[in-house]
């Protein structure tokens, strides 16, 4: 059985999918740097370990650089949290 999200895991995949529904389209990476006070590494490892375990995936190339979207793993696991 997969162990739950550590909880900055989740407050990241939380944050990635309330912006995605308030605008539409994900946050740059900058963007979620900045709201958790972390480096670009930091920001780069939390979304590895969200697509390596299936929560998010890259969506295809946007002029904005805002790839990101969610799995099915990853809504469910946003709306259980609720």
């Amino acid at each position: 059985m997969a162990r739950p999200l550590k909880d900055n895991q989740m407050h990241t995949l939380r944050f990635i999918y309330d912006y995605i529904k308030s605008n539409d389209c994900a946050p740059k990476r900058k963007e979620i740097a900045k709201v958790f006070g972390i480096s670009l590494v930091a920001v780069h490892y939390r979304i590895h370990y969200l697509f390596d375990h299936g929560y998010l995936r890259e969506s295809e190339a946007s002029q904005w650089g805002r790839t990101i979207s969610l799995t099915e793993k990853g809504i469910l696991a946003c709306e259980g949290d609720e």
